[in-house]
């Protein structure tokens, strides 16, 4: 494992474990002048104004301390806070026209040990659900079953997050669903293995080994062969599910963090923690064909676009948009010191990627406007986020 890389989990697990970590709450901060609208309402006013002297040079140990007034996020809220304060009085938000559909954001903490349900529009918490050091979280093609892996279980949930069944596992690996939605199939990195669980009736039905510390699964569109990253091996195991047999290993001379299928079925791109590039794997000959060469010493989260056609990968606390067609980088945006994981919205307009920024009070998220590749603003108070996922609801008053 490089050098850099355990750096960048030593300091998350760091931050986590210090001060940083005490914070209760999750907050949205926005990006320029509108992270001073601290009632949000859309603009920067007197009430605003009221708002900040509460905890203008007042200890942030405080029960009345609001860290959304630190703005620049040395720990405190003083003058300079009070200057960046000042030149955004006045401004306004540009009205956002609101799509069909609305989303709940769900985060996996794991060092928090909670997933958070968030609202997309707003970013306000909807939600705070207390797990065991969860490590993933996937939700179901019809929007009404929500799917988290933690240290001793698997859990699926209704649209309340009401626990409807649980099945025994021993880590808190990733889950992957089957298309035809009957089966989960559960990483287990103590036992080097995958679960498969019926989701229908709740049981476990059976499992496959697959190597040493199985960190990612990830199925074709066809339902046949599941892939499988292995941390410790530098490889991925691809599993014949017709038969739950490994039908071969693929060498990736690295350690894999995520796999990325496109839709059709064709390709898969893994991300490489110990190396500056990204693996692409033909799924017909199960063969490596290529490597994307970044500039960054390694990549962690990767996700495809609704339409499939771009990969967006987070590379050492970089955005990067890979032309799948291509195999070529067409966009990076700097986004802090380090980062990790990353989810895409299912309308392709944002990404949200765990990044740590020291100049800006440490780990969280931050929020990207895919479509200008600018950087809307970020969420705090998480630790040391697993998976991003999003649910889609109907946008009708009082649903969930």
């Amino acid at each position: 494992m490089s050098v850099r890389f355990c750096f960048v989990l030593c300091v998350l697990m760091a931050l986590a474990g210090g001060d940083l970590r005490a914070e209760t709450s999750v907050y949205w901060v926005a990006n320029g002048p509108m992270a001073s609208d601290f009632d949000g309402d859309g603009k920067v006013t007197f009430t605003d104004f009221l708002h900040f002297i509460t905890s203008f040079k007042v200890d942030p140990v405080n029960d009345g301390y609001d860290p959304r007034t630190d703005l620049d996020g040395d720990g405190t809220t003083n003058f300079t806070d009070f200057l960046s304060f000042s030149s955004s009085f006045g401004h306004a938000q540009t009205s956002v026209e609101q799509s069909e559909n609305r989303y709940i954001i769900y985060v996996a903490d794991s060092d928090d040990s909670s997933v958070t349900a968030l609202d997309f529009d707003s970013h306000l918490m909807l939600d705070y659900l207390p797990f065991r050091g969860p490590g993933g979280i996937t939700v179901s093609a019809d929007q009404q079953s929500i799917y988290v892996t933690e240290v001793f279980g698997f859990f699926k949930m209704d649209t309340r997050h009401q626990v409807q069944f649980s099945v025994p596992v021993e880590s808190r690996g990733k889950a992957v669903l089957s298309p035809d939605q009957t089966r989960a199939y559960v990483a287990d990195q103590v036992q080097d293995l995958v679960r498969v669980v019926d989701i229908v009736n709740g049981v476990t039905l059976d499992s496959v080994v697959v190597g040493n510390r199985p960190i990612d699964v990830a199925v074709t569109p066809d339902g046949t062969k599941l892939y499988v990253a292995n941390q410790t091996d530098q490889n991925v195991a691809v599993v014949d599910l017709a038969t739950l047999t490994v039908t071969s290993t693929i060498v990736i001379g690295a350690i894999p963090g995520e796999i990325s299928i496109t839709p059709d079925g064709a390709r898969a791109y893994v991300t490489n923690l110990t190396r500056g590039v990204i693996t692409v794997i033909d799924l017909n000959s199960d063969q490596v064909v290529g490597a994307i060469q970044l500039d960054q010493e390694f990549s962690f989260g990767a996700e495809l676009s609704p339409d499939g056609k771009i990969l967006y990968v987070s590379a050492d606390g970089t955005l990067l948009a890979i032309d799948v067609q291509r195999n070529l980088i067409i966009r990076t945006l700097f986004l802090g010191d380090y980062s990790t994981v990353l989810g895409v919205s299912p309308d392709g307009s944002r990404a949200y990627v765990t990044t740590l920024v020291q100049q800006l009070g440490g780990p969280g998220m931050t929020v990207v406007d895919l479509n200008t590749w600018t950087i809307l603003g970020r969420i705090r108070g998480f630790a040391f986020p697993r998976e991003i996922v999003f649910r889609t609801v109907p946008r009708v008053t009082g649903s969930q």
